[in-house]
């Protein structure tokens, strides 16, 4: 990993010390270099995957009595163990017993999986917290519909020229064919590439220098050969188009 990379990692993870953590922010929040503007997109981009993990488990509700019993193991700590409920058999003749860990180490060891519980959640709570509070919001928004009117994807067009696809069904083409990402910044002028696609994923692209997205901006996807379209214009069969909007 590059340095970039390893401390977008530490950040998202909550690996940092508040200081660090406060120097990264400041970073991220405006970016004035270009390593400040590649931390940025780094740290969005590994947020943004974490939060996609998170979206693939199942709500479930704490069991009854979970928060309390966090709780008190944090209060615990320095607590003597509770007293056995039968005495233990008796020894036989020279057998060994393991030394009991002393009291201190008994409440360390306590403390020690209680956190590790607590900073466990914390950092998907930190990755889904990053994505609300400092991830840049998408200049606008834009639902590919298909010939039958299906949403199949939706495209988050951010200022600095990246974009997020989101599929919304599998529509991978075949064999070597590759999927192919189009906008029109100029109504009038023809379609401009802004990446290329094996296959139907969500992903995070990052795109020519072009003017700020607006609303009403055409953007589409088509199947186009290995590599993509040979003539730099689509060719291809258009998997679904729409218009940008800007979200509220």
């Amino acid at each position: 990993m590059s340095a970039i990379a390893d401390l977008a990692e530490d950040y998202v993870m909550g690996r940092l010390d508040p200081e660090a953590r406060a120097a990264v922010e400041a970073r991220i929040a405006a970016p004035e270099e270009p390593d400040d503007r590649a931390l940025a997109q780094a740290v969005r981009a590994l947020a943004a995957d974490w939060h996609a993990v998170d979206l693939t488990a199942t709500p479930a509700p704490l069991s009854p009595g979970a928060w309390e019993s966090l709780q008190a193991a944090l209060a615990a700590e320095g607590a003597p163990p509770a007293p056995a409920s039968r005495p233990a058999p008796p020894l036989r003749a020279g057998a060994r017993t393991a030394p009991r860990p002393a009291a201190g180490e008994r409440s360390a060891r306590r403390w020690r999986r209680a956190a590790g519980a607590a900073a466990a959640a914390c950092v998907a709570l930190a990755a889904a917290l990053w994505l609300q509070v400092f991830a840049p919001q998408p200049a606008v928004v834009a639902i590919l519909l298909d010939d039958d009117g299906g949403s199949v994807a939706m495209i988050e067009a951010f200022a600095d020229d990246s974009l997020r696809v989101t599929p919304l069904e599998d529509f991978s083409p075949e064999g070597a064919q590759v999927l192919q990402i189009w906008t029109k910044p100029d109504p009038d002028g023809p379609p401009v590439s802004l990446g290329v696609l094996g296959r139907a994923m969500r992903a995070h692209v990052e795109g020519p220098d072009l003017p700020a997205p607006s609303s009403g901006q055409l953007y589409e996807i088509t199947v186009e050969p290995p590599g993509g379209s040979p003539t730099g214009l689509p060719t291809g069969r258009i998997v679904g188009k729409g218009l940008a909007q800007r979200p509220l």
